[in-house]
């Protein structure tokens, strides 16, 4: 059975060596790489070819160069049309797979035919990929990860059950993951392996840390689940209750509007519209929380209005 394991990549020269020797390793061998550089301006294109210069098997690396950066969506998304692995799994450009991860998740498709997504727990990483600790909040999906929030950074999923889908959203530049996990769980089973088979760097170049990224991370995933909803609403699959809606977009829009306050950025409509929303959602829930967001609002306006007069 083959796996397709895809890397997108933007501007990571300095890690991907560490990502495809990680792939190089694996205990399991029936693979294919499907790299696709989404228009990089440094030189990982180069860096690519020199280390697929320096394999065995050369015909496992394929390099797909996008002219026009669009985004990572666009970049998954392209990568899977070049694949035809039985499955897929995704391999970020600046994190490494643990040596079994191919076998230990192969393992897991065959005891498990029906299920659309499996993954597991992983270590978290400092900037030289070195293990600090076990993610503590990922575990099973009981109900729903659009609840749930707790499949994890290395996923691999059935082509069967991605077909049954529409895929990768090419519009989506963060939280495209997100996007495709709720797509999968409506057409299958959510299987969790509690091992960690997954080194994921946590470094100021992530695509999705600093509170900036944090922010337009967080638009996308309440883009994702708004388009969940809908399709939930009309299928009645995995169809959340209206008060656990209300919770979950109450605690998006509270995560935004604190995600303003924490960015430094102004505070102005967006800010409102989220803080309005999270007590307009669930006007009961983390009080605190909000009070604590009013509270900047106004010293906000109390330093504005110092600098006018």
């Amino acid at each position: 059975m083959k796996c397709s394991v895809i890397v997108a990549n933007y501007n990571n020269a300095a890690t991907l060596q560490q990502a495809l020797q990680s792939v190089e390793q694996q205990t399991y061998t029936n693979c294919e790489v499907i790299f696709v550089d989404d228009a990089s301006t440094d030189d990982s294109v180069a860096v690519f070819e020199r280390w697929r210069l320096s394999v065995a098997d050369k015909t496992k690396y394929k390099l797909v160069v996008l002219e026009q950066n669009k985004g990572v969506g666009n970049a998954k998304r392209t990568a899977i049309s070049g694949s035809n692995g039985e499955f897929i799994f995704i391999l970020d450009a600046d994190d490494a797979l643990a040596p079994t991860a191919l076998e230990d998740f192969v393992t897991a498709h065959a005891q498990y035919p029906s299920a659309s997504l499996i993954y597991s727990t992983y270590y978290k990483c400092d900037g030289d990929l070195l293990p600090k600790e076990i993610e503590p909040n990922t575990r099973q999906v009981q109900f729903s990860d659009l609840l749930e929030d707790s499949i994890s950074h290395l996923v691999s999923f059935k082509r069967q059950y991605y077909n049954l889908t529409e895929g990768f959203d090419s519009s989506f530049k963060l939280s495209e993951d997100k996007d495709l996990y709720y797509k999968l769980e409506e057409v299958g089973d959510v299987v969790f392996i509690n091992q960690p088979l997954y080194n994921y760097r946590i470094w100021n170049k992530g695509i999705s840390q600093g509170f900036d990224n944090y922010v337009k991370s967080r638009n996308y995933k309440l883009t994702a689940i708004d388009n969940a909803l809908k399709r939930r609403k009309e299928s009645r699959i995995k169809l959340p209750t209206k008060t656990q809606i209300h919770k979950l977009l109450a605690e998006i829009h509270l995560l935004q509007a604190e995600g303003l306050v924490y960015s430094q950025q102004p505070l102005g409509s967006k800010f409102l519209k989220h803080l309005g929303l999270a007590i307009l959602y669930n006007p009961t829930a983390s009080i605190i929380r909000k009070l604590k967001a009013v509270f900047v609002l106004s010293r906000a306006k109390r330093s504005i209005n110092r600098w006018l007069s």
